[in-house]
């Protein structure tokens, strides 16, 4: 439902892909580059990831603006299938505030999330065992926009 870029090393330096998804994003969901899009010069095919110890793990998080009249709140945003999607590269030490809806599983202060294949939210994990390429340590639950939250740090990208 909603992300905040607490500390992006892309807000930055300008690490931002524009990608183009076949079904409704959040912001807040991880996926991947899956291509470049005919016809567009920049644009990359947001996927989800295929194989999480190769893919690169990219966050969307676009302007956040409603335009529906029926719907004022922040929560109600969401990516459209074929529309243009802001994806942020992330590095190290990057911090981010997701809310809840977008994790799979119950986060926990000290635990791990990370990408599962064929899917564009993170996964809950006591340890980084499981081989993955992106993972990130929880730091806090909080809460964004009145909806329960996890802050957490990339360790992996």
């Amino acid at each position: 439902m909603a992300v905040r870029l607490d500390k992006m090393q892309a807000s930055y330096s300008g690490n931002i892909e524009i990608g183009i998804a076949n079904f409704d994003v959040e912001n807040g969901e991880v996926l991947t580059i899956g291509g470049l899009v005919d016809g567009h010069r920049e644009a990359v095919i947001a996927a989800t990831p295929t194989d999480v110890t190769l893919d690169e793990i990219l966050l969307a998080a676009s302007p956040e603006i409603v335009y529906e009249k029926d719907k004022h709140n922040i929560l109600d945003f969401v990516n459209k299938k074929g529309e243009k999607i802001r994806l942020y590269h992330h590095a190290v030490g990057n911090t981010v505030t997701v809310t809840d809806n977008l994790i799979d599983g119950t986060s926990v202060k000290g635990q791990y999330l990370i990408p599962v294949n064929g899917s564009s939210k993170l996964k809950v994990v006591a340890d980084l065992s499981d081989n993955t390429r992106f993972a990130a340590k929880v730091l806090e639950k909080v809460r964004i926009y009145g909806e329960p939250a996890t802050r957490y740090k990339v360790e992996k990208h």
